[in-house]
């Protein structure tokens, strides 16, 4: 009686594989084209199109798992709901349509290694990560430099040190400035008029056509934008008012309205 070769079974095992892996690619390529192609292929509701190595680069550069969880969860003050609005889908199958299309990118090497080096620092927290520019996993005082409150309460919450924060630091940071900013009592006019003045300096709003309004310091910011990004900033030019309770963004950008 003869047994195969064990270089035999190796190569068995590998065309298997092989073939797996190509049944695995045809199904992603599928559910992207009945998915998410409508939005990825043209580009429209701002999301990034398929084949465009900058935008895939910029949103890849903060970790592979990061641009999963968006996929999963959504991005808030975007079209990009939970799966994009496709509940059929497994969450493997959302990973395996966000890497077909990653891979479609073509993005550098060099780039892909650096994601994978700050992917395994486990930062998840979306505003650190806007902070953090060169992705060490720290923010330092020049990249702290637009958040004039956070910079000046720098040592207090370095505990280390070092003279930087790390994402712990960060949170506890927002986390405690959140408190204090709550704990101050500000007439609901006062506040709607703090506001408007700091939403006046964000390019992208037009105050004209933007709905502010604060209830016993809860604040409401209602109306169409240029982009996401537009609204991130108006969120992070009003937070740092002391008197707001609670903050509600409903800023949403007119890629979003053009979608809906």
């Amino acid at each position: 009686m003869t047994f195969p070769s064990i270089a035999l079974h190796f190569a068995f095992a590998a065309g298997l594989f092989a073939t797996a892996s190509a049944c695995a690619a045809a199904g992603a390529a599928e559910n992207y084209m009945g998915n998410c192609a409508v939005c990825h292929l043209p580009g429209i509701a701002g999301a990034p199109k398929v084949g465009d190595k900058a935008q895939w680069t910029r949103r890849v550069r903060a970790g592979i798992s990061i641009v999963y969880r968006n996929a999963l969860q959504g991005v808030p003050n975007t079209a990009m709901t939970a799966k994009g609005g496709h509940d059929n889908l497994s969450d493997a199958d959302v990973k395996a349509i966000v890497d077909y299309m990653v891979d479609a990118a073509a993005i550098d090497e060099n780039v892909l290694r650096a994601a994978a080096v700050y992917d395994k620092l486990g930062i998840t927290d979306r505003d650190f990560i806007a902070l953090d520019a060169d992705y060490d996993g720290y923010l330092t005082r020049k990249e702290l430099a637009g958040d004039a409150v956070l910079l000046r309460n720098l040592q207090r919450f370095d505990r280390n040190r070092d003279g930087r924060l790390t994402e712990t630091e960060y949170r506890e940071a927002e986390a405690t400035l959140e408190r204090e900013r709550a704990s101050v009592d500000v007439p609901d006019e006062n506040l709607v008029a703090a506001v408007r003045a700091a939403l006046k300096t964000i390019p992208g709003i037009d105050l004209r056509n933007t709905k502010v309004e604060a209830q016993r310091g809860v604040l409401a910011m209602i109306g169409i934008v240029d982009s996401a990004e537009v609204a991130n900033r108006a969120y992070a030019a009003v937070k740092r008012i002391d008197g707001i309770k609670k903050i509600d963004n409903r800023l949403v950008s007119a890629h979003q309205m053009a979608f809906d």
